[in-house]
């Protein structure tokens, strides 16, 4: 069985996620902060891809 590290980035990009989310979930209708926030959602779940891909590439290269 594979356990999960825990990775602060991951986490600290995460967190911003979910509050971004806490912020936007409530709306009624969706305004051009709403709209903003949505974006910068979409950023962190691309920056902890990248940060994934890296952390994998990075395991990859001690292995080998």
């Amino acid at each position: 069985m594979h356990k999960e590290k825990y990775d602060v980035v991951i986490d600290v990009l995460q967190k911003h996620h979910d509050k971004l989310w806490d912020m936007t979930k409530g709306s009624m209708e969706w305004g051009i902060m709403d709209q903003i926030r949505l974006r910068q959602m979409e950023e962190l779940k691309d920056a902890m891809a990248v940060w994934e891909q890296y952390k994998l590439e990075e395991d990859d290269e001690q292995t080998n």
